[in-house]
């Protein structure tokens, strides 16, 4: 990567010609174990149909419609006990050291498709890819927040959705031309691979300070910014450290999760902030695009596509990865609240296209000369959303929570979202038969609606602010 030029850093301060290219590597190297899990997540749509069929791999033979469910909804659970757990060893153990465990779930996920014969094995092995899941959500924005310099932060932060979109399609796609065994015999291989490349990089500055590793921290800054010996690189760095010092200085115990206590929770910017997460990963889950995933084959064969389930999923994964790689590039060029709110709508307009079709559909009106409706509203909607409602939703969270609390809360937050993600892919089946396809996309939409209301009124912009700008238009807004 060449040399910057000159140019000014979300401090505002004039950042002297330098390579980043440590920084981008971290960022991708932390990625890579979101690339393993969205193939972890992808693979439940190519082989669901299987699973359920005649020609199942399982002993037994074909799983019934109730255990396809648990099968489906049972990676909820497991992310629900893991975001706890994964909360815990972040602020024990290190954001670097607690990403890296987020691969041995993730390697027995594999090893339980691989290997086991039975739908037990399987309920095992998507409860073991559960807890992988709670630390990849979990740690991967808060590692990349840390590390990140403010005016890309934003950009850094979209990659967790593109690898994970990336990962994926890849299921979809070995889903659609591997077997079942040799299909997790590779993906196998990802888990590994991250865990390998990920050892040389460094924790993450601000824990380090926070742990009165000042050194250590000097040492992670200088890697990641690109800082030489010259005299304006170590001004730079000295301005950065001091600014950590302070922000730890403010925290009463900067060695101790004990030192969190009910009132860190109380601060305005805190209250605040936990609102606007738990509503964020609501409005995420409850926009019906993780559903969607999981069950779009089913999906485009109820309702009515002549495309190919499996192929039409790869489509689908595709698009999604090109809005993925858009929100990118738009991140840190567009205000961030006009980006979600203009998705969140469009998102809305996809679903309510969708609906339609199928209600159409359903008062047996011949819709047989727009039957690509199905899979054009559902790759636009998940395009869109990858844009910026869905990957927006981890950046602006890891932001606004206060460093102090930004693990517990940021557990607190993925709890709540994996919870809303278990009730909704559990009972999506059940939701299709009560009220029909349609009736469930139309309820997706108004969430989406809602969505891009609350984000107008409530969020505040925070492309291009330091944390503690954030904190500071957070108090700000509540004292209004």
């Amino acid at each position: 990567m060449t040399a910057e030029k000159p140019s000014l850093a979300g401090s505002g301060t004039l950042k002297p010609d330098r390579k980043i290219v440590s920084l981008y590597l971290a960022a991708i190297g932390a990625n890579l174990i979101s690339l393993s899990l969205g193939t972890a997540i992808g693979w439940l749509s190519p082989f669901l149909p299987l699973l359920i069929s005649v020609d199942s791999p399982l002993e037994h033979g074909p799983v019934t419609d109730v255990q396809a469910t648990w099968i489906a909804s049972l990676l909820c659970i497991g992310a629900i006990v893991g975001t706890f757990l994964f909360g815990w060893m972040a602020e024990r153990f290190g954001r670097k050291t607690s990403l890296l465990a987020t691969a041995l779930p993730l390697i027995g996920f594999w090893g339980g498709v691989a290997f086991g014969t039975t739908v037990e094995v399987l309920y095992v092995a998507r409860l073991l890819a559960g807890l992988g899941a709670a630390g990849v959500f979990l740690l991967v924005p808060m590692y990349i927040t840390e590390i990140a310099e403010d005016r890309i932060r934003g950009s850094l932060g979209s990659l967790f959705i593109l690898f994970l979109n990336i990962g994926t399609l890849v299921s979809f796609v070995l889903g659609s031309y591997l077997s079942y065994r040799l299909t997790a015999y590779i993906l196998f291989a990802l888990p590994v691979a991250f865990f390998i490349l990920f050892l040389p990089f460094p924790e993450t500055p601000q824990y380090l300070v926070r742990r009165n590793r000042v050194r250590d921290a000097e040492s992670s800054l200088k890697y990641l910014r690109g800082y030489t010996s010259t005299p304006e690189h170590l001004e730079m760095l000295r301005s950065e450290m001091d600014g950590l010092l302070v922000q730890a200085s403010g925290e009463k115990d900067p060695t101790e999760q004990s030192g969190i206590s009910l009132a860190d929770f109380a601060a305005p910017a805190s209250r605040k902030a936990l609102m606007i997460g738990f509503l964020l990963v609501s409005f995420n889950q409850l926009s019906g695009c993780f559903a969607l995933i999981n069950y779009n084959a089913q999906i485009f064969a109820d309702a009515g596509s002549d495309i190919e389930p499996n192929t039409a999923a790869m489509v689908v994964g595709a698009i999604q990865i090109v809005g993925s790689y858009g929100s990118t590039l738009l991140f840190d060029r567009c205000q961030r609240k006009h980006l979600y709110i203009s998705t969140s709508f469009f998102a809305a307009f996809g679903l309510f296209a969708m609906g339609t079709h199928g209600y159409l559909k359903s008062q047996h009106i011949d819709v047989s000369a727009v039957n690509w409706i199905p899979v054009a509203s559902l790759s636009f909607v998940i395009f869109i959303a990858s844009v910026g409602l869905l990957p927006l939703t981890f950046v602006v969270l890891s932001e606004i929570l206060p460093p102090k609390i930004r693990s517990l809360g940021g557990s607190l937050c993925t709890a709540f979202l994996w919870t809303i993600s278990f009730l909704v892919v559990k009972y999506f089946p059940g939701a299709v038969e009560l009220i029909g396809l349609h009736g469930c996309m139309w309820v997706f939409s108004a969430v989406c609606l809602m969505a891009g209301l609350f984000n107008a009124i409530a969020i505040p912009e925070t492309r291009g602010q330091s944390i503690e700008q954030i904190m500071n238009a957070m108090e700000n807004d509540f004292k209004r």
